[in-house]
């Protein structure tokens, strides 16, 4: 066994011991309300646990509730070498919930009569090929187009190339023919996005990185969120689990083949401000929130079954005292990172979790997220 190996091993079984191994308190609790208060300490033992039965390095919470951050946590280690402690301001790659915030952008565009959801995506991207059929930015959301997704195979997925343009990574699918009809069926695919996130350069007139600083990250004053490029300040190590329950750092490659689709980062705390925002109207109309997180049908008409709007996913949840709320939400895989986001609009609570190990069932964490959340839903205010 490898010098590195003898340590992670001494890192995660110290993890096992305490479930906290950076021997410093868990919990950062901010503007707790009295039912969060009464919660925190049920939460803490609930994501102690989390940690230790996923082998978890490091791993970061926050919950939102009335434009408001009610309570968030941070366990573990940000890199199992230096021991570095997991911190409020501790940065995670987001995956593919680098989506809803592209959503967002696009309603914005919307909203304000520069980008129609229905004409051909030629209108904005020129340089897109004509296909078979008309592509549009709703289908593209939706992911109903019939683009292709990742070639893992040819190494798209944990790309190591520099893209210097959006459009440079679009020329990689661009000569691909579609998969299927636009509205024929659900397809999940990343590079829809990153074609959407061409529209949205062309719509806007600047490049997307710009749009999405200017749009969003600055008039919020999300200093965190943006490109995973740098890296960024804070960044945490990236782990993913291997055979036998090893843990080791992931390979992690240039995501600026998809900053749209899944090459952002962000911290809880960040995320959760974001999402107050939107729930208070100050980034979307509440019209706009509702379309965007309205799961789109097949151009038949039938359900997809995917519950998938235009860049988010929509389902309902009964909670434990019989009522039924619906959630708009969106989960990220990166190499080595995990991440859930998630918005209960009729009852102003939003949610984020992240941590920075890959690991399987993402059903597990997304379940745990959800469960965080749905604490502070347990009674009515």
């Amino acid at each position: 066994m490898s010098n590195y190996s003898l340590r992670v091993l001494a890192s995660l079984t110290l993890l096992a011991a305490c479930g906290a191994p950076n021997g410093a308190p868990p919990i950062e609790a901010r503007g707790a309300s009295t039912l969060a208060a009464d919660s925190a300490p049920a939460l803490d033992q609930r994501l102690r646990a989390f940690l230790v039965e996923h082998r978890i390095p490091g791993l970061a919470v926050a919950v939102g509730r009335r434009d408001e951050i009610v309570w968030s946590g941070a366990y573990g280690v940000a890199d199992l070498e230096t021991r570095e402690p997991i911190t409020s301001q501790s940065v995670f790659p987001l995956g593919s919930t680098s989506k809803p915030l592209t959503s967002l952008v696009l309603g914005q565009l919307v909203e304000e009569g520069r980008l129609d959801l229905d004409a051909p995506i030629q209108t904005y991207v020129p340089y897109f090929p004509l296909k078979q059929r008309a592509v549009t930015a709703r289908l593209l959301a939706g992911h109903l187009a019939g683009l292709r997704d990742y070639d893992h195979a040819a190494g798209e997925y944990d790309n190591q190339r520099r893209f210097e343009t959006v459009r440079e990574a679009i020329e990689v699918f661009a000569g691909d023919p579609l998969l299927f009809e636009p509205g024929a069926r659900h397809s999940y695919s990343a590079y829809s996005f990153v074609l959407l996130s061409g529209a949205i350069e062309g719509a806007a007139g600047a490049e997307f990185l710009s749009v999405l600083a200017e749009r969003l990250s600055k008039p919020l004053g999300l200093e965190r969120t943006g490109p995973n490029l740098g890296p960024p300040l804070g960044l945490v190590t990236s782990y993913a689990a291997g055979p036998f329950g090893r843990i080791g750092p992931a390979r992690v490659g240039d995501p600026s083949n998809k900053w749209a689709a899944g090459g952002l980062v962000s911290t809880p705390l960040e995320m959760v401000r974001l999402g107050n925002a939107l729930l208070a109207g100050r980034i979307v109309k509440r019209e706009t929130l509702e379309l965007l997180t309205t799961p789109q049908r097949l151009a038949d008409g039938s359900d997809s079954g995917a519950g998938y709007g235009l860049g988010w996913r929509r389902s309902e949840r009964t909670l434990a005292d019989g009522r039924v709320v619906p959630v708009a939400h969106h989960g990220g895989v990166g190499p080595g990172s995990l991440s859930f986001f998630a918005i209960y609009p009729t009852e102003s609570l939003v949610v984020s979790l992240q941590c920075n190990l890959r690991f399987e069932p993402f059903t597990d964490f997304s379940s745990e997220a959800l469960a965080v959340a749905e604490t502070f839903l347990a009674e009515r205010e």
